[in-house]
């Protein structure tokens, strides 16, 4: 193992895209999806990193994970930076976003495919060939397919923007950070198509194909650390004040019909049970602006839209973990059953109501 100038920096900067991260993941936003798609795309710089480092300090291979899943991961950059321009939207994340990462999720299966049949052949059973065949195609395009896919999703998210900013939706200082991000992507997207092409350019390949590219990854991974961290506060309190703002300039009997006109939706027709709804959709179904609606939730309930119609859930799913007419039921089926649409962002929600996990609750109730 040899840590030199180089892979200290690789090592640091790895650690910071994770840190950061995580550090986003759990902070309190109104716009949770928007922090989970930029966290998510900071896990798969950091891993990428952490893969530089492999080779940059001579530790490969002697860590096998990096090899045998290689060309998973990156599939979902581009998804991640796509929906996290999208989520600049109003109305929230789009209906299905996992369907994005289809790709991760087919890189993974043909990678877990291979071990098994490798685990198979050591244990000297037979295995079926055709695994190897699809691997051995995928191992081949792997590189070319991985900044296709990523630069496909770069003109989407463009694309994105564009739209976003015509249609006047963006605050003046989202619109500048995403022209940052946008600008900083474009010249990273093409340094990447062109190490991609060089060996069928000039007789380039090995370390010298990809110092360039490895160099520059280091270096975006510090500045979108840095910036990224820089610009998510300073829209943060920007979004604040102008809900202050707007709040303060709202009569109190228009506040007053909103906040009405949002308790009847949620105790009376219960449309936090459905799953697809955004702030935008309910906004429409109560009758009021969908700025007036998240500035009574965040001025006069101190609660983001997820938060709030989340916690409409959590204790429609502790009833019906209290219900014995509901026994049958798994956990997951309730909440379901109650409007969630994924397990983490379930638990996630429970926990932060009841300062418990579901089970634990279940437990406290009697029910396990």
């Amino acid at each position: 193992m040899n840590i030199d100038l180089f892979s200290l920096l690789v090592l640091l900067g790895a650690l910071q895209a994770l840190f950061f991260g995580i550090f986003l993941l759990f902070t309190r936003t109104e716009n949770p999806f928007q922090n989970r798609m930029l966290a998510g795309l900071m896990f798969i710089l950091s891993y990428n990193g952490f893969e530089t480092l492999n080779w940059s300090s001579g530790l490969y291979p002697g860590i096998w994970f990096f090899d045998a899943f290689g060309f998973v991961l990156i599939f979902g950059f581009g998804p991640c930076l796509y929906l996290y321009v999208r989520s600049f939207r109003k109305e929230g994340k789009p209906a299905a976003p996992w369907k994005h990462f289809i790709m991760i999720w087919l890189a993974l299966a043909i990678k877990l495919g291979l071990l098994i049949c490798w685990k198979l052949d050591q244990l000297g059973y037979a295995y079926p060939h055709a695994v190897v065949w699809v691997y051995q195609v995928f191992d081949r395009v792997a590189e070319r397919l991985s900044v296709a896919w990523a630069c496909v999703y770069f003109l989407l998210a463009l694309r994105e923007w564009l739209q976003q900013r015509k249609g006047g939706g963006l605050m003046p200082e989202e619109d500048r950070w995403l022209k940052i991000l946008m600008v900083v992507m474009g010249v990273f997207h093409c340094v990447w198509l062109i190490t991609v092409a060089v060996p069928y350019i000039w007789n380039v390949t090995g370390a010298q194909q990809y110092s360039v590219i490895e160099v520059m990854l280091v270096v975006f991974i510090y500045w979108i650390g840095f910036a990224g961290y820089h610009r998510t506060r300073v829209i943060y309190a920007a979004r604040q004040q102008q809900a202050r703002s707007y709040f303060d300039q709202l009569e109190d009997t228009e506040i007053a019909r909103c906040a009405e006109a949002l308790h009847r939706a949620m105790a009376a027709e219960r449309l936090y049970l459905d799953p697809e709804m955004t702030a935008s959709v309910l906004a429409e179904r109560i009758g009021v602006p969908v700025k007036t609606l998240s500035a009574v939730l965040n001025r006069q309930m101190g609660k983001g839209f997820n938060e709030y119609i989340n916690s409409w859930r959590v204790e429609a799913v502790k009833d019906r973990m209290k219900d014995p007419a509901c026994k049958h039921l798994t956990l997951s089926g309730i909440a379901f059953e109650c409007g969630f649409n994924s397990q983490p962002t379930f638990q996630r929600a429970f926990r932060a109501v009841t300062g418990c996990s579901p089970r634990e609750f279940l437990r406290q109730q009697g029910g396990e």
